[in-house]
């Protein structure tokens, strides 16, 4: 007797459909490299991602079916594994479909091709089960393994699409043996610290069998060559390179790389990828190559040169969900290297630092290996707080407030192998309690209280351990660093410009106009310099023997005229609104490189329009400055124009000044700057304040033609 099979009218209906859907897939698949697909259709393709779990979840279900059917009468189990077939069929065609649609209009090699003909034959053959169960009732063998070679089909359809979403040897890759870490004396630099970093944040997108962009960086050459937008990198450039251009994005821009909702590059593998282009970007040169200043060679070996030896630790990994609370602007957590419970923690911006940030440490103290607190103000009473990260192997102390009469606390860290004091006041006597720790290897001591006589001395009571007292190795002349600013933020009317230089002897030259000083031009610092409102400072330091500093230049905020009242009249975007219209009277300054701080407002899409009320007995004005970012790279640009309205009410305004500006010719280094736009006195009750983002991004921009932002931090009244 025939089994009874599901209701004629709709199956029969479902099955003309899915017989055209795989025959329309099947041309396309025959014709595609004639057929130019219209943008709708693309996007269509873009469904398969959300599709092609439908048919992998249903012929599961079969398979599972198919292992407990003698539980069922057997019409009841033909019944229902028909409906499964129908549907896995009807979804399998459709997933055929739209997989090509998506192939068609991206940039893939020779995986995709075996994914489309596997995707293709398994939505072909679930037709043809389905076809046995329903037209055969007496093959019943014949069924089941239809069953299980689609089962089979589906695993290597699957692994195929993997391989190119997540890269080659995906499934498989966890349970192989590592690689051996590199050797950076024998290797390119590159393969030892820049290539890891790509390997998991840019590979798996642009490799030789998937392409975005027909970018390939698997391979020298073609890395080198670049994607369809031109070169990735500019050797020496990195502000006018790409894939860092592209790097900064606001996250939610299209151009973003890595794309929204995969991993992202932390700061210091940002940093690492900008400091190999800007060392010439060269993929052969070995450590030994490099001068040992070369910030590229400072920032792989105290970052990732650690990890080349691949240590395998046997606790316990932390939850992502505690490394991404972990994780702030002023704070990075990472894993030292892949698949590895080793952490490393680096800590951003003194002015940021709070005791607790350390404190909140302790939910990592197993995992914790590495901790940079290079620059921050750290003091011998939080070494206390140290002793208790007991895996703790790397301390980076550099140029921080300690002294060393709390190096006691750290005995405790029996695996500590490097320490880095430089720049401290620590002395031979405050080191004795680390010295005979049983795994400590290297100590620096650059910049410190501690001379050669008596660097020799330690060296020569501890043969075990590597004292680096000197951080250059050739006798070339060196150049000076940049001066300090001692008193950065926001000064009061009162306060004074101050600017130092760590090394005795140094003269300091400096202009607040638009000209640079040089060795022999400019006002010589001799004390505090006064200040009136906001200026631009430009200075360098000199001194015989040394090659003069880079150009120290930074906008310099006096405070100004305050409001009662601040709002804002148009919306900062969304990702971007910091604490609202208090952000922009608060003096709390933002940082170039990190736009979700929240004293940014960033706007796109709306002209920054916010009102400021001084109420009945308004002071007399004649400046508004305006303080801002400039990102190229970034797309941040400054405003094309800026307008002043002054009224008794903001329903009763006039234009003070208009003043419009002319867009940049070329990409920059990144910096703060400021736009100060001046009116005749008055003593308007309310202000209106005007600046409009650059519409169109120039020719020469990497997104011409794209809308460009603009990011504010403080507006000044004087």
């Amino acid at each position: 007797m025939k089994p009874q099979t599901p209701h004629q009218s709709p199956v029969g209906f479902l099955k003309s459909l899915t017989l055209f859907v795989l025959f329309l897939t099947t041309f396309l698949f025959a014709f595609e490299h004639r057929i130019e697909l219209p943008v709708w259709l693309q996007i269509t393709g873009r469904l398969h991602p959300l599709l092609l779990h439908l048919p992998i979840g249903i012929i599961v279900l079969a398979i599972l079916m198919l292992m407990v059917r003698t539980r069922f009468k057997s019409k009841q189990f033909t019944l229902l594994t028909t409906y499964l077939l129908l549907f896995a069929t009807l979804s399998a065609a459709f997933t055929a479909l739209f997989g090509l649609l998506l192939a068609m209009s991206g940039e893939y090699g020779a995986t995709v091709q075996q994914h489309k003909v596997s995707g293709l034959v398994l939505a072909w053959f679930s037709y043809v089960v389905l076809w046995f169960y329903q037209s055969s009732s007496e093959i019943i063998a014949l069924k089941h393994t239809g069953i299980v070679v689609l089962f089979a089909l589906t695993i290597f359809t699957g692994h195929t699409g993997a391989e190119l979403t997540h890269g080659e040897n995906f499934i498989w890759e966890p349970l192989q043996a590592a690689a051996p870490a590199p050797d950076p004396e024998t290797t390119s630099l590159y393969q030892v610290a820049v290539m890891p970093v790509l390997e998991k944040k840019c590979f798996a997108c642009h490799n030789e069998k998937k392409a975005k962009g027909k970018l390939i960086m698997t391979v020298t050459e073609k890395f080198k060559q670049g994607g369809e937008s031109g070169v990735a990198f500019i050797p020496g450039n990195p502000d006018s390179s790409r894939m860092i251009q592209f790097i900064h994005l606001p996250q939610a821009h299209d151009n973003h790389m890595p794309p929204d909702g995969k991993p992202q590059l932390s700061q210091p593998e940002i940093q690492l990828v900008s400091a190999w282009i800007k060392s010439s970007a060269d993929f052969d040169k070995t450590l030994r190559d490099y001068p040992t200043d070369d910030p590229f060679v400072l920032l792989a070996s105290n970052n990732f040169l650690y990890s080349k030896l691949a240590p395998a630790y046997t606790f316990r990994s932390a939850s992502a969900a505690v490394i991404e609370k972990l994780n702030t602007p002023f704070r990075v957590v990472f894993p030292l290297h892949a698949n590895s419970p080793a952490l490393q923690a680096d800590f951003f911006v003194k002015e940021y630092f709070e005791t607790n940030a350390l404190e909140e440490l302790k939910q990592i103290e197993e995992q914790l290996i590495s901790l940079n607190l290079a620059k921050m103000p750290v003091t011998d009473a939080n070494l206390k707080l140290l002793s208790t990260f007991g895996n703790l192997e790397v301390l980076n102390l550099n140029f921080t407030l300690i002294n060393g009469s709390g190096l006691g606390y750290l005995t405790n860290c029996k695996k500590l192998k490097s320490i880095s004091l430089s720049g401290t006041k620590v002395t031979p006597e405050s080191l004795k309690p680390i010295l005979n720790l049983p795994q400590l290897q290297t100590v620096y001591i650059w910049n410190t209280a501690i001379d050669a006589d008596a660097k020799a001395e330690l060296a020569k009571s501890h043969p075990q351990l590597s004292f680096v007292h000197e951080i250059f190795t050739d006798n070339s002349t060196l150049a000076l660093s940049k001066p300090i600013l001692v008193n950065e933020g926001i000064l009061k009317a009162t306060d004074k410009i101050e600017l130092k230089h760590t090394m005795p002897g140094v003269s300091i030259r400096y202009t607040i106009d638009s000209n640079p000083p040089d060795s022999v031009s400019g006002l010589l610092y001799d004390g505090p310099i006064p200040l009136v409102e906001t200026v631009n400072l430009k200075a360098i330091a000199c001194k015989p023997g040394w090659y003069c500093s880079k150009l120290l230049e930074v906008s310099v905020y006096q405070e100004g005229y305050k409001p009662l009242y601040t709002e804002l009249h148009t919306a900062a975007d969304k990702q971007y609104r910091g604490e609202g219209a208090a952000s922009l009277t608060d003096s709390r300054k933002g940082y170039v490189d990190i736009f979700k701080e929240p004293a940014w407002l960033g706007f796109r899409d709306n002209n920054f329009e916010a009102g400021f009320d001084f109420g009945a007995q308004p002071p007399n004005l004649n400046k508004v400055v305006l303080s801002y970012g400039d990102n190229l790279g970034a797309y941040i640009f400054p405003p094309t124009e800026v307008q002043v309205w002054g009224g008794h009410s903001k329903d009763n305004l006039k234009l003070l000044m208009a003043q419009k500006f002319s867009e940049p010719k070329g990409y920059r280094t990144p910096h703060m700057s400021f736009i100060t736009v001046n009116w005749e006195t008055s003593s308007h009750s309310y202000y209106k304040i005007i600046a409009k983002p650059i519409s169109k991004l120039p020719p020469w921009h990497g997104g011409k033609g794209q809308k460009g932002w603009f990011f504010v931090d403080e507006v000044f009244f004087y």
